[in-house]
């Protein structure tokens, strides 16, 4: 066992500890044997679902004191009930710790203009920590609100020579499009812009190539949620690394009984091993994801994630399976990519609507074989306006996107 192995088995047994002062833990692992519980042997333990969250309530897997509890977190998903998260001030500390490990290297010389939204959703604060904790300055312009309409936040980083841009991805791209309506052109008018980083949306290598050629600069995501907070981020070489002083990350099948083989696409099952406020065990998040080794040019060996999308955004058309990733990859291999895009699952295959201000250089059926010819399904197209031009230049604020319409699904 090496040293990190070690760490890693005693964040675990503590966490263990930890954990079981939660009403939902208490109850959850009281035939548990504490002294034989090892994370080598995790898989005996119970899954963590997120309707057992829901039963639990927001109380049910807080394992602090309130006195102890520094700040509370909602998810902001668009079905069900939102997922509630509680941070100590050293949990807070330590996702800004998580976020310092990403490559975009953040200096005392940074200034951060952060575009995540500030009310609820988590990924605004740990990036302001990260920031606070590298000594870099922080532009608190959040996203989905009337205070920072698009047009105010471009003028912002050029009068303030902003040097690191955080956010949605989506929250950049639309960005981009706002300063080309404004007459900027986002890759040459911002010459201090060094770095992009951006979370809360699945970004493959495509998405993430498109925004680096919008502005220029080089783009970093990072991966988490509000239940646990940031679990990877990505170095200068692309690599998604895995914080394993923090998390253990199990990839299971369809029903969570056993575990996928390496490196293989799978269900995410994550044991937070630092978290105080409300720690999780096995959390089976419904999230599709691959694990492998790697041994990085960055010099960080370990693991590397790859994140799929979510399960319930699944589409399977006989024995072929499109994860969001898939259907994201081939949009954004188009030429031009789309300024917005939306896929509906149709019985006899998939509908895309697509946006862009080039939209002339697309020819219908180019595109329609260009999707279909790589998602191996029937695919009819639509090119259409999915942004409102008008609103993006005014005070109205975005709305959270839905790319993926199921047939079971209303939203």
């Amino acid at each position: 066992m090496n040293d990190i192995d070690r760490e890693r088995e005693r964040k675990f047994q503590e966490m263990y500890v930890r954990i079981l002062k939660s009403p939902l833990y208490k109850t959850k692992l009281s035939e548990h044997a504490l002294n034989s519980i090892k994370l080598s042997n995790i898989q005996t333990l119970p899954l963590t679902t997120k309707e057992d969250l829901r039963k639990a309530g927001i109380f049910g897997h807080l394992a602090v004191d309130m006195k102890e509890i520094a700040q509370y977190h909602e998810s902001t998903g668009t079905t069900g009930e939102p997922s509630a998260a509680w941070f100590t001030q050293k949990d807070l500390l330590v996702g800004g710790r998580q976020l310092k490990e990403c490559g975009v290297r953040l200096t005392s010389e940074d200034l951060v203009l952060i575009r995540f939204p500030y009310a609820m959703a988590l990924p605004a604060f740990l990036m302001q920590h990260a920031a606070w904790q590298t000594g870099a300055g922080v532009v608190p312009a959040s996203g989905r609100t009337i205070v920072t309409p698009y047009p105010r936040v471009l003028s912002l980083m050029k009068r303030l020579s902003v040097t690191v841009l955080a956010g949605l991805p989506r929250e950049i791209e639309l960005l981009a499009e706002a300063a080309r309506l404004g007459g900027s052109e986002p890759s040459k008018d911002f010459p201090a812009m060094r770095a992009i980083c951006v979370a809360g949306e699945l970004m493959g290598d495509k998405r993430r190539k498109h925004i680096e050629k919008l502005w220029n600069v080089p783009v970093f995501n990072m991966y988490g949620s509000t239940e646990t907070a940031n679990i990877a981020t990505m170095c200068e070489y692309g690599t998604m690394h895995i914080s394993e002083l923090d998390f253990f990350i199990e990839v299971l099948n369809e029903d969570g009984s056993s575990s996928v083989a390496y490196g293989e696409r799978g269900f995410a099952a994550i044991t937070t091993l630092s978290h105080q406020g409300s720690p999780l065990l096995r959390y089976f998040n419904e999230d599709i994801v691959s694990v492998e080794s790697c041994s990085c040019d960055c010099g960080r060996t370990g693991a590397n994630l790859v994140h799929y999308g979510r399960s319930k955004d699944r589409i399977r058309f006989g024995d072929i399976i499109l994860d969001v990733m898939d259907i994201q990859e081939a949009v954004y291999s188009l030429s031009p990519a789309p300024d917005a895009w939306k896929v509906i699952e149709q019985e006899e295959g998939l509908h895309f609507l697509l946006d862009s201000h080039c939209s002339r250089k697309w020819s219908e059926e180019n595109v329609r074989f260009r999707l279909s010819s790589q998602l191996q399904v029937p695919v009819s197209v639509e090119i259409t306006t999915l942004v409102d031009r008008v609103e993006l230049m005014s005070n109205v604020p975005s709305v959270k996107p839905v790319y993926i319409k199921k047939r079971s699904n209303d939203t």
